[in-house]
């Protein structure tokens, strides 16, 4: 099993190079065998990438980042999904305009990463950041008001699904680190809303 994020952005598109759409759940369904790491980093990269700049997809891979890691969190070895998200699709032509961008980056990221810290990654470590993160994906739901809000807690959960992925814990370090910033996110969103 390959843990390469190239590969991992391969296997997305050729996912779904025959079809007009791609539902969020088989996306997801793809990458379920791999580990927590790619199961976590797709969704966050589909937020990420200028995917996530269409209506209503940050707050659904938020939604479905909250599931993921909160059944990560509490050991369970294959998520659940609610099928109203999990047939959620997206363009092709969207889906792999994102990816093409993202590779250059990706391949640039990979000369970084190497397994350090190792016990973050493994249980109890896992499980904790697995909860950790359940917050910052719901974090993305009232950033998704503001333009481009989201794309930190997108690339702090990006960060910690690499650092997971490849058994790397500086970069799992990072990306909770940067998780904490998006707190002031969202209160300056709630005020937008009008809530605070």
């Amino acid at each position: 099993m390959n843990n390469s994020i190239v590969e991992l952005l391969d296997e997305m598109q050729d996912e779904q190079e025959q079809d007009n759409k791609t539902c969020l759940g088989d996306i997801i369904e793809r990458f379920e065998d791999r580990g927590f790491g790619p199961l976590l980093l797709v969704p966050a990269l589909i937020a990420l990438l200028p995917t996530g700049a269409i209506p209503g997809v940050p707050t659904l891979c938020g939604i479905m980042l909250f599931f993921i890691c909160i059944q990560v969190a509490i050991g369970n070895s294959s998520p659940w999904i609610p099928k109203w998200i999990s047939e959620k699709e997206i363009t092709t032509d969207k889906l792999d305009s994102a990816i093409q961008r993202a590779k250059p980056y990706a391949r640039k990221t990979e000369k970084l990463l190497k397994p350090r810290l190792t016990f973050l990654s493994k249980t109890p470590g896992k499980n904790f950041i697995a909860g950790y993160c359940a917050i910052a994906s719901l974090c993305m739901i009232p950033l998704e008001v503001i333009p481009f809000a989201v794309a930190l807690p997108a690339l702090a959960l990006c960060i910690t699904a690499l650092g997971m992925t490849n058994r790397d814990g500086v970069f799992l370090i990072v990306g909770m680190l940067l998780q904490l910033g998006t707190g002031y996110l969202v209160l300056k969103a709630l005020g937008v809303l009008g809530i605070i």
